[in-house]
């Protein structure tokens, strides 16, 4: 499942460089911003997840804000699939857009998976 995340960052990440490369960089600070995190996040999530966390650290904080990237960037993926409607009749919309929604679930479940809460448990003397 980790290699599986990890292909569909990269893709996820190519594709959008590909579509700012053949349309031009977008005109609206908002969708410049979007554009940006839509490459940021994906290689974010693919260095927490081929990393090496330090010795004695089975999950890292990092698994758990690169977790949290995704959530917001899924909810900025709606935002703007909402908002740019109607939606253009390129060949590869449906595709960009069935990754662009599924990898970060993916690398949400990928990042949190096998993850425990740390419990406190007080230790009683006497």
């Amino acid at each position: 499942m980790k290699a599986l995340t990890v292909l569909c960052n990269v893709l996820l990440a190519c594709f959008t460089c590909f579509v700012v490369v053949t349309d031009g960089v977008p005109t609206e600070f908002v969708y410049v911003v979007f554009s940006l995190l839509l490459v940021v996040i994906p290689v974010f999530t693919v260095w927490a997840l081929v990393r090496r966390p330090p010795a004695g650290e089975a999950h890292s904080n990092v698994r758990l804000v690169t977790a949290v990237c995704n959530i917001v960037l899924l909810g900025l993926i709606c935002w703007a699939f909402i908002d740019q409607y109607p939606h253009p009749s390129d060949p590869g919309f449906v595709p960009f857009v069935a990754l662009a929604v599924l990898t970060p679930i993916l690398s949400v479940i990928t990042l949190l998976r096998g993850r425990r809460i740390k419990r406190i448990e007080t230790v009683r003397v006497g």
